[in-house]
């Protein structure tokens, strides 16, 4: 059986933010290493700072590494011109923000514009292809709504649709999930899962919730204060001690008794000590 394709791969990469104001040591993304096959989904989880944004910047060529390289299909990502990386990387950040109104289809044919006509016109392929990508993520029966009618979860798909259909083959997520409910966080990602097997896209998943991530996610990598803690399977990721030690909150990990993937719980006298509502706490299967 042959092994799966490299979609990403990053050697030993890194990044310092200039300190240009001089109020203190400048942020640094120590080196890393770690690869994502064709339709794995990675999670990349860590408290807030610890440098997840500043690696989905670095493995989608908008910041450029101080050491190492970003390798997509096996070649440097650094070779690459902005129309052949638009080509392969697309992002779905947290917010895309509008200036004019704009309708769900012509938003969604934007993702076409590296395959444009030199005018500037759109084929007939293109819009099949928009509408293709629409149809996957549900969004084609409201094709000529405006974006800016669009509750959270829809939108959320939209932009989604609008990478797709650049045709990637890396498919990277900024916290996609922020602030929607948790009946579009699990519908979203369901979908994104499903699309990187069944389409053999490349996954990085940013985020801050651990639970997404423990459901979806095939591995993942867990940084802190600029560092990768550790990498791999989820099992070796969700490990109690390191979670609490990383987050300074005490936790209880649990493997769900039917799908075999970590939940993570905060302990209700932990969250009552710093001021937040009780969970209801699980109880470990027996």
């Amino acid at each position: 059986m042959n092994a799966p394709l490299v979609r990403l791969e990053a050697r030993r990469i890194s990044y310092t933010y200039p300190d240009a104001a001089g109020r203190g040591e400048p942020f640094r993304l120590q080196p890393l290493s770690f690869a994502v096959h064709a339709g794995e989904l990675l999670a990349v989880v860590g408290p807030n700072g610890s440098g997840k944004s500043t690696l989905l910047k670095l493995v989608s060529g908008l910041l450029m590494p101080e050491t190492g390289a970003v390798l997509l299909d096996g070649r440097p990502l650094a070779t690459l011109n902005l129309r052949a990386r638009a080509r392969q990387v697309a992002v779905v950040q947290q917010e895309s923000p509008l200036f004019f109104p704009i309708s769900v289809l012509a938003f969604v044919l934007q993702g076409r514009y590296t395959y444009l006509h030199p005018l500037g016109f759109e084929s007939e392929d293109d819009v099949r292809i928009a509408r293709q990508v629409m149809a996957t993520t549900r969004t084609g029966h409201f094709a000529h709504r405006l974006v800016q009618e669009l509750s959270g979860g829809e939108k959320q798909r939209v932009l989604l649709a609008r990478a797709l259909a650049q045709q990637p083959k890396l498919l990277l997520l900024d916290e996609p999930t922020l602030h929607l409910d948790i009946a579009y966080q699990v519908e979203l990602l369901r979908l994104v899962r499903s699309l990187a097997r069944k389409e053999h896209y490349g996954v990085v998943l940013v985020t801050h919730e651990l639970n997404l991530a423990g459901e979806f996610a095939d591995r993942a990598l867990l940084l802190h204060q600029g560092r990768l803690v550790r990498a791999g399977a989820l099992a070796e990721v969700f490990a109690r001690e390191l979670l609490e030690e990383i987050f300074q909150t005490e936790l209880d990990v649990f493997i769900h008794p039917e799908t075999g993937r970590p939940r993570v719980v905060v302990h209700a006298a932990a969250a009552t000590e710093t001021g937040g509502e009780p969970p209801s706490k699980l109880s470990p299967p027996q």
